[in-house]
Order: C-alpha cells, then sequence, then structure tokens
C-alpha cells in the first residue's frame, strides 16, 4: 500500500518539476529573445545617432574656417 502511494506521487511530482522547469525556461528565453531585440534596435539607433553627430561635426569644422577666413 505504502509503494503504490509512493508510485502515484512521484511521478506527479516529478512531472510538476518539469512543467516548471519548462515554464521557467519558457520565461527565459522570452528574456533572450526580449534582450537581443532590444540590443539590436539599439544598434541601429545607435549607428544614425553616430552619423549624424559626424556630419555636425563636418559642418562645425566647415564654419569654423570659414569664420577664420573672414578675420
Amino acid at each position: 500500500m505504502v509503494a503504490e502511494n509512493l508510485t502515484s506521487i512521484l511521478p506527479n511530482e516529478i512531472s510538476n518539476q518539469i512543467s516548471f522547469l519548462i515554464t521557467l525556461f519558457q520565461a527565459i528565453g522570452g528574456l533572450i529573445i526580449f534582450y537581443i531585440v532590444f540590443n539590436v534596435v539599439n544598434i541601429i539607433l545607435n549607428r544614425k545617432k553616430k552619423k549624424e553627430l559626424q556630419k555636425i561635426k563636418r559642418d562645425l569644422e566647415e564654419i569654423k574656417k570659414i569664420l577664420k577666413n573672414k578675420k
């Protein structure tokens, strides 16, 4: 009788633990996907900002040259 109770309890506990692990791995996987997407978007935005800053720097250097020549 104890053996029957043990065998009926053990698979349920194992299945509950496996179910919990699967849920945990799904949550971690979702976080990893979110992290990757966030970083890709961040990289794209940083490239755009970098190009814009380089353009501003070139324009500023040109303005300095023009002002220097007027003096």
